[in-house]
């Protein structure tokens, strides 16, 4: 690899929008403020004011299940040395390289993966597990 990214991280949207960072807090945070707009969204749209009018978090659980069926994906997250270095394997044509490598080595990152049909190759990358367990039980001592 002739260029190395600027950003360690690389956040897939549902639409295929990415956008990179530096360390796995901040996309974390990124992702969590997308659903939490998107809940608002469906908040407004439906005409309440906030969670408490409808009971709280069982709401919360439905309408992200809704967006789950709607939108087809989740957000994820893959490191981007990973995903430049499938592109180098899979790709076959120089030119295409380059220019999506150069995409995903910019500080900011303005990448649409549909664009150039990368789905595909991003099905042979591991995702970085960023969910973390609730609701298990601690022991206490």
């Amino acid at each position: 690899m002739d260029k190395e990214p600027y950003n360690e991280y690389l956040v897939v949207m549902p639409t295929g929008n990415c956008k990179g960072f530096n360390d796995i807090e901040g996309a974390k945070a990124y992702i969590n403020m997308y659903y939490e707009l998107r809940l608002d969204d469906v908040f407004h749209k439906d005409g309440y004011n906030d969670a408490t009018e409808i009971g709280g978090d069982e709401y919360r659980y439905n309408v992200f299940t809704q967006l789950g069926a709607e939108e087809g994906a989740k957000c994820e997250i893959y490191k981007t040395v990973s995903f430049i270095e499938e592109i180098n394997k899979e790709l076959v044509f120089e030119d295409e390289k380059e220019e999506i490598i150069s995409k995903l080595c910019e500080a900011k990152i303005n990448f649409n993966i549909y664009d150039y049909s990368l789905d595909t190759v991003l099905a042979n990358i591991q995702e970085v597990e960023y969910m973390e367990d609730y609701g298990t039980k601690i022991s206490r001592m």
